[in-house]
């Protein structure tokens, strides 16, 4: 007899817990239909390069 592994559903986060949990939280998520998900971060270098790019294509 095989057996089938079945993962948990997750459960699903309301708007309002999530923007509570994120104004405490030390990194940044996305929410997306009741799910969270982390956001990667970007480093002062790469924010300084993004703005010098989008700058001068606004030239």
């Amino acid at each position: 007899m095989q057996r089938t592994m079945t993962s948990q559903p997750k459960p699903l986060i309301t708007e309002e817990s999530y923007l509570e949990q994120e104004r405490r939280s030390r990194t940044k998520h996305a929410y997306y239909a009741g799910q969270v998900y982390a956001m990667a971060g970007a480093s002062e270098q790469h924010h300084i390069i993004a703005l010098n790019i989008a700058a001068t294509l606004h030239w």
